[in-house]
């Protein structure tokens, strides 16, 4: 004997999106809001105004940041001077193409960012830019 299924007794089924795309806008409004705060090597640094403003994307960037107090952080950690030189050197032979930008505060003397551009210069690194607001 066969079964036979007739349309007529079938209920329709629905499934409810409603909550799925309540918690998909949620998820993109939490990435966006969280990618707002996100800071340049989360160092707090008032950089200096400039008019003109260049953006080469480089194979790999490391930041030097100079905060206020003159202090030099590298990959969030202070370093001396010093170090400086063999820290930069040690990742231009990982990477050939590396490029430093120096995040340097607007009150930081200009001697200390000679000297610390100096040393990253000194490291082999050509490709060196100083990190500015371009001003409106």
């Amino acid at each position: 004997m066969r079964n036979y299924h007739s349309t007529d007794n079938q209920e329709s089924i629905d499934i409810n999106m409603t909550p799925l795309i309540d918690m998909v806008f949620i998820l993109l409004i939490f990435f966006l809001v969280s990618a707002s705060f996100t800071k340049l090597n989360s160092i707090d640094v008032n950089r200096p105004d400039s008019s003109v403003s260049d953006s080469h994307p480089a194979a790999k960037n490391v930041v030097v940041s100079i905060d206020q107090e003159g202090i030099i952080w590298l990959d969030k950690k202070p370093i001396d001077i010093r170090f400086v030189k063999s820290e930069i050197k040690t990742r231009v032979m990982q990477s050939e193409q590396l490029s430093v930008v120096i995040n340097a505060d607007n009150n930081v003397p200009t001697g200390r960012l000679i000297e610390t551009l100096d040393q990253v210069r000194l490291a082999g690194v050509s490709n060196v830019a100083v990190a500015t607001n371009k001003k409106i």
